[in-house]
């Protein structure tokens, strides 16, 4: 009987001699162990965890999976309704289901961390072949697609803010268990305050020396790591990826880096702005251009423009639609309280030219071969795949509508500006009520993520935080 590869044409005659290439690699290298994982609705990889000698079978029929992991919030609970047939509008959801995860040959690395051990990548399909609309990779595919239907092929490269500690707890106990568990006992690995100080950065070189290490073995082209402003705060770049590369380079680096630094008594938090004193917000900054099917970028002006055509459509289109997709660029509660007035974050929906407080800071010029614009709004805790599709979908538009660009701003935070979502249920409102956001993502998934993101803040709300104990125990 033909495997579901072969049922349903997953795969093109070029990936067929990947797998064949792979097959044998996974034999002459002596792999023992073969990770398969998948990016869930908030970026988070899951996975299971296949001796080698079963990597055909991967390959032939996939690995069945519960439908319910494309329905959890951050807490690992359920949201929706799954016994109810009707409860998602997708029968392939209700029931605990199974999904099927198909490994993606192009996605395939050995891990310098575990010995004699691979990963691979794969997308989400439904048992009848059926590419799962809830796969945020295929959303992202999609919207590259869909760009590139038009001769265009994007670009972007990463600017990432994090925080790095040292673990400084013991055994877990019983206390730590729950739902989410406590976070970790850390320590920092800096006094903070010491923008790109040379001798903080040689403090850290351990742990950029764990961060090189990790890049090189996955093949992810980083370019640099820097002492930021906040204590045990970092920031790395990465090289120019297209289409989807710069999504598949972020969801793997952060899951790879986790687990590498934690091997080393590290623990290493994408969170926008942990909750530890004298700690700084960290952004996710992701830089943008667009190239024609020759490779020329086409948000170089030409003598006399500023900017060039494209470059200007493409940030009226991200201008427009900033509202509804912020959700996509910050999806954490935490992340909006980044979002203030004469800071290094924007506060409303602006553009300008090199200026740090704007939502989009251009970075083109006549004799610049890397022009190209800053998304400056985003958090390093976003889907890499929903963050890059927003911009796609909302900059194609922009191209494909002709939207004029507005002026560009003197005042970034000028109060007449247009406001960017102020709280994680303001941005929810705006992209569920949205059209554009519907038609480009999708009924289902706008309606099932609104519910994961809405459980998040119900969880929230039922919490009674330090603030309200302060502010309020001894007081009455």
């Amino acid at each position: 009987m033909a495997g579901f590869a072969d049922r349903f044409a997953i795969y093109n005659d070029d990936q067929r001699r990947k797998i064949a290439e792979i097959i044998g690699r996974v034999e002459a290298d002596n792999i023992r162990t073969v990770r398969i994982g998948f990016a869930d609705q908030h970026g988070v990889m899951r996975g299971k965890s296949f001796a080698a000698s079963q990597i055909g079978a991967l390959f032939a029929s996939g690995m069945t999976a519960p439908s319910s992991l494309l329905l959890k919030d951050l807490s690992h609970r359920t949201v929706l309704p799954v016994w109810q047939n009707e409860s998602t509008g997708l029968a392939g959801l209700a029931g605990l289901g199974d999904i099927i995860l198909m490994p993606d040959p192009d996605r395939f690395f050995t891990l310098d961390w575990l010995a004699d051990t691979a990963w691979i990548q794969a997308d989400i399909h439904h048992t009848d072949g059926t590419a799962s609309p809830l796969d945020t990779r295929a959303i992202a595919r999609r919207a590259v697609s869909r760009l590139e239907d038009a001769g265009y092929i994007f670009n972007a490269g990463l600017e990432i803010e994090a925080h790095v500690y040292r673990l400084a707890g013991g055994e877990l106990s019983a206390g730590d268990i729950g739902q989410p568990g406590s976070p970790p006992d850390v320590a920092p690995l800096n006094r903070g305050y010491q923008l790109l100080t040379e001798h903080y950065a040689d403090g850290l070189e351990p742990v950029a020396d764990i961060i090189r290490r990790c890049a090189d073995g996955l093949d992810i082209p980083l370019r640099s790591i820097e002492v930021e402003f906040g204590p045990s705060q970092i920031e790395f770049t990465c090289g120019v990826r297209s289409g989807t590369g710069a999504a598949d380079d972020m969801v793997l680096l952060r899951s790879a880096l986790r687990q590498m630094l934690a091997r080393h008594g590290y623990h290493i938090s994408f969170m926008c702005r942990p909750g530890i004193e004298g700690s700084f917000a960290s952004g996710w900054h992701l830089h943008q251009s667009l190239s024609d099917r020759a490779g020329k970028n086409m948000f170089v002006p030409a003598d006399g423009q500023t900017p060039s055509p494209a470059a200007a459509a493409w940030v009226a289109g991200l201008l427009h639609h900033a509202p509804a997709m912020t959700l996509f660029a910050v999806p954490t509660i935490t992340g909006y309280k980044r979002f203030q007035a004469h800071s290094l974050a924007p506060e409303r929906v602006s553009w300008s030219h090199d200026g740090r407080g704007a939502l989009i800071r251009a970075l083109w010029g006549t004799e610049d071969a890397a022009s190209r614009i800053e998304n400056r709004g985003g958090e390093p805790a976003a889907n890499p795949y929903l963050y890059l599709a927003s911009q796609i979908f909302a900059g194609h538009d922009g191209l494909a509508s002709g939207l004029a660009l507005p002026a560009m701003a003197t005042d970034a935070y000028d109060v007449e500006l247009p406001k960017l979502p102020q709280s994680l249920a303001a941005a929810i409102d705006l992209t569920d009520s949205n059209s554009f956001a519907r038609d480009a993502f999708g009924d289902l998934f706008i309606d099932v993520y609104g519910a994961l993101k809405r459980a998040e803040i119900a969880r929230h709300d039922a919490h009674v935080n330090d603030w309200e104990h302060r502010e309020y125990f001894a007081a009455f």
